[in-house]
């Protein structure tokens, strides 16, 4: 249904950019209040006081829309503070800790992901991808005493460990208790 997808959102002059940024904060109020599935585009459209034919202009489609509206979440979710702690036990720890509460918080915003994270869309693909690399650049910027290839290796185990445990949390198959245990778990046997 929709067009090409713009390129850099920064380069967007100001009104359009602020433009595109209403529409996103739009799309991330209203998975506040429902779930992916059950939100229309069109609803999108109208909390941002823009006619459909302009979102399609800054989005090619409602998943793109929710690509960029996970990207968007997870820089006002990002903890402004780096991660707590002395060693890069302590410090891997208390990110976990603050990663499991935002989505404990916003469990719309993970199903989102799960969803997304799927998706054959070009554009979805591109922003899944720096959603993604900006969560293991954070894991990597809090194992700062560890080798540069040893922060990616632990940050891809912790990761998998968190991504696999909040689904299970996601699909009601365990509790979020379940999933705080079986992440610091994880820390407990890399740090042994």
């Amino acid at each position: 249904m929709g067009g090409v997808a713009l390129g850099d959102p920064a380069a967007l002059p100001a009104s359009q950019r602020a433009r595109r940024d209403r529409i996103v904060q739009a799309a991330i109020e209203l998975l506040e209040v429902g779930e992916y599935d059950t939100i229309q585009i069109r609803d999108v459209a109208e909390r941002a006081d823009v006619a459909l034919a302009t979102l399609y202009r800054y989005f090619t489609s409602k998943e793109h829309l929710y690509a960029a509206a996970l990207v968007a979440w997870q820089s006002g979710a990002r903890p402004r503070t780096p991660a707590r702690g002395d060693t890069d036990e302590e410090r891997l720890r208390s990110l976990l800790k603050r990663v499991v509460r935002a989505f404990e918080r916003w469990p719309q915003m993970f199903r989102a992901e799960m969803l997304l994270e799927s998706s054959s869309d070009p554009n979805v693909k591109a922003m899944f991808q720096q959603f993604s690399a900006r969560h293991t650049d954070a894991m990597s910027d809090a194992l700062r005493d560890l080798a540069p290839a040893d922060r990616y290796a632990v940050a891809e185990i912790a990761n998998s460990v968190l991504a696999t445990r909040l689904r299970g949390w996601a699909l009601g198959r365990c509790t979020i208790a379940d999933v705080h245990k079986a992440v610091q778990r994880t820390v407990d046997v890399i740090f042994q």
